[in-house]
């Protein structure tokens, strides 16, 4: 049995993870950013990273704002 900080942290990561991904998948599929990706395999490895760094920003993001509103 985890403790409750572990489970309340891993579970804001990964909901800010899955909003973080969501957001990169919007902005390839319909934003601007999927205009400027190169065809081939170079875009794969752009799509990989953008969606990393947006999962990974959004995580700790969400993470960090419930972290603040803990009471």
């Amino acid at each position: 049995l985890m403790p409750l900080l572990v489970i309340f942290v891993i579970r804001n990561v990964a909901i800010g993870a899955a909003i973080g991904l969501a957001v990169a998948c919007w902005l390839v599929a319909f934003g601007t950013v999927g205009s400027h990706i190169l065809t081939g395999s170079g875009g794969y490895v752009a799509v990989g990273m953008l969606a990393y760094s947006m999962a990974s920003s959004f995580g700790m993001g969400f993470l960090a704002t419930a972290l603040m509103f803990l009471e």
